[in-house]
């Protein structure tokens, strides 16, 4: 579903299968389930933050049971997957 031209403020927003195009999040807790692309074009962020839940929320636990549980050969995995989101540019649907 694209949503263009809108303003958000202190709402919960779930991203899957969204596509959010110029649009102004003030205050919001964006979810990110896992269940489907979303695309963030030209929109403004203030004081917002991410929440993951469903399938989402198991590969951030994986990645942190990784990041601490093997050691330095863990940490350098889950940085060099830092490293490719990073490099990867782009605002393209996941």
């Amino acid at each position: 579903m694209k949503i263009s031209n809108n303003k958000f403020t202190s709402e919960e927003v779930v991203l899957d299968f969204h596509e959010y195009d110029t649009c102004e999040f003030t205050n919001c807790r964006f979810v990110v389930l896992g269940y489907g692309a979303f695309a963030l074009n030209k929109c403004e962020v203030t004081n917002c933050e991410f929440t993951f839940a469903g399938p989402a929320a198991s590969v951030v636990q994986t990645m942190a049971t990784i990041y601490h549980n093997l050691g330095e050969q863990g940490q350098k995995l889950i940085e060099g997957t830092f490293d490719q989101i990073r490099s990867a540019g782009g605002n393209k649907p996941a």
